[in-house]
């Protein structure tokens, strides 16, 4: 039957072939692809790529690929299992750092939401107080012009004491 005739769920397949990648050392039946994993024990042994599991890069992953031996009569699902056991070694690594990574891109997130927040109250803060200053000021003016009202009145009445 073509791959592309029947489609699995994720359930059914991590069932089927999750149970197998317990037996495979480095593997959980609970991984995302442990269904991939015990697909692959299937085909050949498994094989790590510790080189792989802290980093990839392209030329890490050419390395690796040139590493597989390929030489004699050996089956071609052993050698497409050993190439994928490669590339799923690589997928595994960076589909953690995703997941890493999006943990941090929520947390910065909500740092910034918590530092929006925090700034939009400091806006707030500081336009009462500048309303609150205004304020002050139109009645310190308007003391100042009463005062000055006052000491005219004076000066009118009593013109020998404001001089």
């Amino acid at each position: 039957m073509p791959l592309w005739g029947r489609k699995k769920s994720e359930a059914e397949s991590g069932r089927q072939h999750g149970e197998e990648a317990r037996s495979i050392p480095g593997w959980l039946a609970t991984d995302p692809f442990s269904g991939v994993a015990g697909l692959l024990n299937r085909w050949a042994a498994p094989v790590l790529w510790e080189t792989l599991d802290e980093k990839v890069t392209p030329l890490l992953v050419e390395d690796a690929v040139e590493s597989v031996k390929l030489k004699g009569a050996k089956l071609e699902l052993k050698a497409a299992g050993q190439v994928g056991w490669l590339f799923l070694s690589a997928l595994r690594t960076v589909y953690r750092k995703t997941l890493t990574q999006d943990a941090e891109i929520r947390k910065l997130r909500d740092e910034v939401a918590a530092l929006q927040e925090r700034q939009l109250l400091m806006k707030e803060t500081i336009e009462s107080a500048m309303n609150r200053g205004d304020q002050m000021e139109a009645r310190c003016t308007a003391l100042a012009v009463r005062v000055a009202k006052q000491k005219s009145r004076r000066s009118l009445k009593y013109p020998q004491l404001c001089k």
